[in-house]
């Protein structure tokens, strides 16, 4: 212990002699700590020097309003291109389908006819030579009276199908002759096959287990094709209306701007009369 004290005294009496001869070395480093300190926030300065002309950059780099509604108004003029496109392929797609739709109607057509002439056939066997069979004329009105229903359902096709056929390229509206004239066939096309829903053109023989009439495809499709375009026409009147929106707001922003430099002008030109 008492070696240990001897060290102690020696080691702090060395440490005051040096700083006392050496008084320039304490001032040095109290200077360099003073440097170091004073750094950071330089450092912290340039930093923020640096990015603020970034900052700046990127707020001058936002477009202008009106700039903003000219990009926006490029945007809906391609959707509404998109979207007239897109309604083409549609309306061709549904004339290909009124075409198979045709072919149905026509193979439904066939069905009663083939029946009545059957019933009919059966009726003049069985009268025999007894004289009360049905001639040719009286037949033509049987087979007549039983297919009307499925003979409006190919009349209401092929009108269905002239009118996607018109309206290929430009679109139709709804109040066209064609649809309007389909539209009109519908109601009694539907009544006629709810009036009788069994085949048989004599009535006589008719039962559960006559063949069942088949409802009109063509009805169905009618039905497709109207909501259709009715869906088509709500779309592309929006396109429209956002398209003509835009078109407002940029006028409107254009007068304003015509405005505010007309009042620049005015005040130039007071100031200069101002000057003389």
């Amino acid at each position: 212990r008492p070696a240990t004290g001897h060290f102690l005294a020696y080691a702090t009496h060395c440490v005051c002699m040096y700083t006392t001869h050496n008084p320039q070395q304490q001032t040095m480093t109290g200077g360099n700590l003073r440097q170091r300190r004073g750094k950071q926030p330089s450092g912290r300065n340039s930093t923020m020097k640096e990015e603020s002309p970034g900052g700046t950059d990127s707020i001058g780099a936002e477009l202008a309003p009106i700039d903003q509604l000219r990009n926006a108004q490029q945007k809906l003029m391609m959707s509404h291109q998109r979207t007239v496109d897109l309604h083409t392929t549609w309306r061709a797609q549904m004339f290909r389908i009124s075409l198979l739709i045709i072919f149905v109607t026509m193979h439904q057509f066939q069905s009663p006819i083939s029946t009545c002439i059957s019933d009919i056939k059966k009726s003049n066997e069985a009268a025999g030579e007894s004289g009360e069979t049905i001639s040719g004329l009286e037949a033509a009105k049987f087979i007549f009276t039983e297919s009307f229903c499925e003979l409006l359902g190919v009349i209401i096709a092929s009108l269905l199908s002239y009118f996607l056929a018109l309206s290929k390229n430009t679109p139709l509206e709804l109040d066209a002759w064609p649809y309007v004239a389909s539209s009109a066939f519908v109601p009694p096309c539907l009544g006629f096959y709810f009036h009788s829903k069994k085949l048989g053109c004599l009535g006589t023989g008719i039962d559960d287990s006559s063949p069942p009439r088949q409802f009109p495809v063509v009805v169905i499709y009618h039905t497709i094709v109207t909501f259709a375009f009715w869906f088509m026409k709500n779309g592309i009147q929006q396109c429209e209306d956002h398209v003509n929106l835009v078109n407002e707001s940029i006028k409107d922003f254009q007068r304003m701007d015509k405005k505010i430099k007309q009042k620049q002008q005015l005040r130039e030109k007071a100031a200069k009369k101002r000057q003389k």
